[in-house]
């Protein structure tokens, strides 16, 4: 075996597993499912990952800081507020499509381990942005050119709002039998909507 080998094994298997639980989510993608699609075997799965359940929070971290660095990014930012909301919701919207089980990855890990979930978005100093947008808000409720209302329901509004969706996409494509790729191209123009939703509703 050659040096390279190793490192474009373990390069397949992370791409494999990601398209896996894109296409059929994490509870319907086997090791087996994984070592077949990435051209391996169970053992070399077993080997660089321990787990499937290992596997996907290797995926998912990564996802996750992808996200909230950019999340962080946009907030923080000196785009124009509008801009910065609109900029704000695109980024779920953009993200999301090629890592949706973010979503029910994060309600179960509220469920089952929160403490880790709390460690890893506390590495991302969430007070920052956190500040950020409030002194944002405040500067234009000052202005007037948004009503007064509270940074934790704006936040908690447009997470909602973006990140059902996807939450949703499972039981979408399976009861109304909508093919993943329309359903995508439906989220996709549904963004926009959010969007207007979001700024009609700040709007004095």
């Amino acid at each position: 075996m050659t040096k390279s080998q190793p490192s474009g094994v373990k390069d397949r298997i992370l791409k494999a597993a990601k398209e896996l639980f894109i296409s059929k989510g994490f509870a319907g993608t086997s090791i087996r499912d994984i070592a077949s699609a990435s051209d391996s075997n169970v053992a070399h799965v077993k080997y660089y990952f321990q787990s499937k359940a290992n596997l996907f929070e290797i995926i998912f971290d990564e996802a996750f800081d992808i996200l909230i660095n950019r999340v962080s990014a946009t907030i923080t930012s000196d785009l124009p507020f509008e801009e910065m909301i609109e900029r704000w919701i695109t980024t779920y919207f953009e993200l999301l499509p090629h890592y949706p089980q973010i979503p029910m990855f994060v309600l179960s890990e509220i469920n089952h381990s929160p403490d880790a979930l709390v460690d890893k978005i506390a590495r991302k100093n969430p007070e920052k942005i956190f500040n950020r947008l409030s002194e944002r808000m405040e500067e234009e409720i000052k202005k007037g050119t948004i009503r007064p209302v509270p940074v934790f329901d704006l936040g908690l509004n447009i997470l909602s709002l973006c990140m059902f969706p996807f939450m949703f996409s499972g039981f979408a494509t399976r009861t109304v039998g909508i093919p993943r790729s329309e359903y995508n191209a439906l989220v996709a123009n549904h963004k926009q909507h959010v969007v207007d939703f979001v700024l009609r509703a700040l709007k004095p």
